[in-house]
């Protein structure tokens, strides 16, 4: 497709507003908390529970509950799922056949958030646009979703690192997570979920340059968004933040890189000779 006609589609402004990102982290916070802290499924008769105890007592082991006091009233969003899909781990049999296949697609797709895959492709990108002038106006908007996967990653693996959240992949092993701050070790790289912030920059990008297909890049966000938490590899509160991290840095530069475009083709057409 031309670059000329995604730029008639194109609104550069339509992630600009301080109270819309405002709103979005309100709305990120709330569910991280109550998704994190607040105990909304029961200990009694809950089969993903009890999924998990029967990996312990089948082999001679005593189920190694280290969770806080507080949460022996119920299960949090965060750890009932993760029990949930944690069951396809389990003896055969436990998880149905179609969370089996769930999980199998989520583990080839989850690598299409690779960050150092969205890199290399707006590298790539940015490299084509040099070399066919026709796609010049794509420039601005790749470039700066470039700089923002850039700082994204950098923050994301500095959060991680600050932050050292258990990863719930060890559950099975280590029971409920544990957070260790100022951790290098991978283990405790939970939150936020890097491949979500990956995923925030690359649907931010889509949605600029093909915005009729928003509705479409969105859902493609929180299937990636999904396949962390299905993996096991990230608790659901690690995925939003990490989404929105992406997005907003990516948000940024693109909107930077626009208002230059723009400040520049004004400063142009009023250099031009009147005829």
């Amino acid at each position: 497709m031309p670059a000329s006609q995604i730029a008639r589609d194109w609104d550069p402004h339509q992630f600009s507003g301080l109270r819309r990102w405002s709103l979005l982290l309100f709305v990120a916070g709330l569910f991280f908390f109550t998704a994190s802290r607040v105990p909304l499924f029961n200990i009694e008769n809950n089969p993903a529970l009890q999924a998990w105890e029967s990996f312990y007592s089948e082999n001679g082991q005593a189920t190694p509950r280290r969770w806080p006091q507080t949460d022996q009233h119920g299960v949090t969003f965060d750890q009932q799922m993760i029990l949930a899909v944690r069951t396809t781990y389990d003896p055969a049999g436990v998880a149905p056949a179609w969370l089996h296949s769930l999980r199998q697609i989520a583990s080839l797709t989850t690598h299409l958030a690779e960050g150092y895959a969205v890199v290399a492709l707006l590298l790539l990108l940015t490299l084509f646009i040099r070399l066919k002038s026709s796609w010049s106006e794509w420039r601005g908007p790749v470039q700066g979703a470039l700089l923002g996967a850039i700082t994204a990653g950098v923050a994301v693996q500095g959060l991680k690192i600050l932050i050292g959240r258990g990863r719930p992949n060890e559950l099975i092993y280590r029971a409920w997570p544990d957070w260790q701050p100022i951790s290098l070790e991978h283990s405790h790289h939970s939150l936020p979920s890097g491949h979500s912030t990956a995923a925030g920059v690359m649907v931010t990008l889509l949605c600029v340059l093909f915005p009729r297909w928003s509705g479409l890049w969105i859902l493609l966000g929180i299937w990636l968004c999904a396949t962390r938490v299905l993996t096991a590899e990230h608790w659901p509160s690690d995925t939003i933040p990490g989404f929105l991290l992406g997005a907003l840095c990516c948000a940024f530069w693109v909107g930077r890189f626009q208002r230059n475009a723009e400040r520049n083709q004004s400063d142009t057409s009023s250099q031009r000779p009147l005829e």
